[in-house]
C-alpha cells in the first residue's frame, strides 16, 4: 500500500518534527543526496534541514494527498516504521549529514551510517562509466 518512508532530522538528543511520505520510498537516496547538496555547509542547522527536507520530499507535488508533518515525541525506531522504505534518521550532529535507515528495505548494519554520494560524485562516476562504455 504505497512505497511508504518516515524522515526525522535529529542532532543529539534533539529531534525534529516526523515527515510522512507515502509514495517515496524508492526516492530515499535522491531525497537525501538533494538535501546534503542544498544545506551546504549548513550542517547541525537541525529545524533548516528539516524544513529543507519537507521541499525536497514534495519536489513540486501539487495534490493534497502523500506527505504529512507530525509533532514527535522521541527518536524514531524500527517500531515506527510502516514498512516499505522504513525510517531515515538525518543526523546532522556532525560536520556531514549521516543517513540511518531502519525499519524497512532501506535497512543497513545497525550502528553504520551510510553516506549517499553526493551528486557530484555520481556525476563522476556516469561520466567514467559513459566513458569506458564509448571506448570498449
Amino acid at each position: 500500500m504505497g512505497e511508504r518512508v518516515l524522515f526525522q532530522v535529529v542532532r543529539g538528543e534533539q529531534f525534529s518534527p516526523v515527515v510522512y511520505c507515502h509514495w517515496a520510498g524508492d526516492e530515499v537516496r535522491d531525497i537525501c543526496d538533494r538535501l546534503r547538496e542544498r544545506m551546504g555547509d549548513r550542517c547541525g542547522d537541525l529545524y533548516y534541514t528539516a524544513a529543507r527536507l519537507v521541499q525536497e520530499c514534495i519536489d513540486g507535488n501539487e495534490d493534497n494527498l502523500s506527505f504529512g508533518i507530525w509533532n514527535a515525541t522521541s527518536i524514531l525506531t524500527a517500531a515506527d516504521s510502516h514498512g516499505d522504505g522504513g525510517v531515515v534518521l538525518i543526523d546532522v550532529s556532525g560536520s556531514q549529514m549521516e543517513f540511518k535507515c531502519f525499519g524497512g528495505y532501506w535497512a543497513t548494519v545497525p550502528g553504520d551510517l551510510p553516506r549517499f554520494k553526493t551528486r557530484e560524485e555520481r556525476d563522476s562516476e556516469n561520466f567514467y562509466s559513459a566513458l569506458k562504455a564509448v571506448n570498449s
